[in-house]
């Protein structure tokens, strides 16, 4: 089928049957608002979009990327576009379980791509937009983009939440070297809560960084020398890993 965008009309049907879910978790899935005339219109671009089998962020920001390569910078910013694409691949993102579905809160499909705030909880807009701004190089994003679509932790709010550090190579390659486990392909424990080496101190710690440093000019390797001992657990973790990794 060839992308659309969503009307208003059709994005307050989406958003009404989002709502009668959480009364009737068996309701039947609008999909006639991708064809009707009065919910969806054409877009510029031919994009042609089949089902999806994705279980990870990483999965779903690759998928998306593929899908929009050709696109002149016009979709990505289109409410419209990524309501359709949620309502397409409704059934797969969120599929009927002992009988019923469980979207989660409305900004997960309905795309607010003026709040910083919640932009980035998009399960498809903010997958994608993480690996647009590293697509150089994806793996440096890994502690942003693991795990299953659903899940969105305390890093990813922390860091994903403000358009300075999510777009920093440093910030996110440090990230990554902290807190993503390759074996487990998971953010490792320890990493929520205020405590010494959380994601949230490291938030903090990049503010007060932020005041003398200009942090887009650093390399991760620079970055990570300018954090506070507290972090050293986390970073002492991963030699002991990469020689697992070797033994196995």
């Amino acid at each position: 089928m060839l992308a659309r965008r969503l009307t208003k009309t059709g994005i307050e049907r989406f958003e009404d049957f989002l709502e009668r879910l959480k009364e009737s978790p068996t309701s039947r899935v609008p999909t006639y608002a991708l064809t009707d005339e009065r919910m969806s219109e054409a877009v510029d671009l031919k994009i042609h979009v089949e089902p999806i089998q994705v279980s990870t962020r990483m999965e779903v920001a690759e998928h998306v990327f593929r899908l929009l390569r050709r696109d002149p910078e016009t979709l990505r910013i289109d409410k419209g576009f990524w309501c359709w694409l949620s309502l397409f691949w409704f059934n797969e993102l969120c599929p009927v379980v002992h009988g019923e579905r469980s979207p989660g809160d409305q900004y997960r499909w309905i795309a607010e791509l003026d709040s910083t705030r919640r932009a980035y909880r998009h399960l498809l807009a903010g997958p994608y937009q993480i690996y647009r701004a590293h697509r150089d190089d994806p793996d440096r994003a890994k502690a942003l983009l693991c795990g299953p679509v659903h899940q969105q932790g305390e890093l990813l709010a922390q860091i994903a939440s403000r358009p300075s550090l999510v777009t920093c190579k440093a910030v996110v390659g440090v990230a990554t070297q902290l807190y993503f486990n390759a074996q487990t392909d998971r953010i490792v424990r320890g990493c929520s809560g205020k405590g010494p080496g959380s994601a949230k101190r490291f938030a903090d710690i990049l503010s007060q960084l932020d005041l003398t440093w200009d942090l887009h000019s650093l390399t991760t390797d620079e970055l990570m020398k300018l954090l506070p001992a507290e972090f050293d657990r986390f970073l002492n973790r991963q030699p002991k890993q990469r020689q697992l990794l070797l033994i196995e």
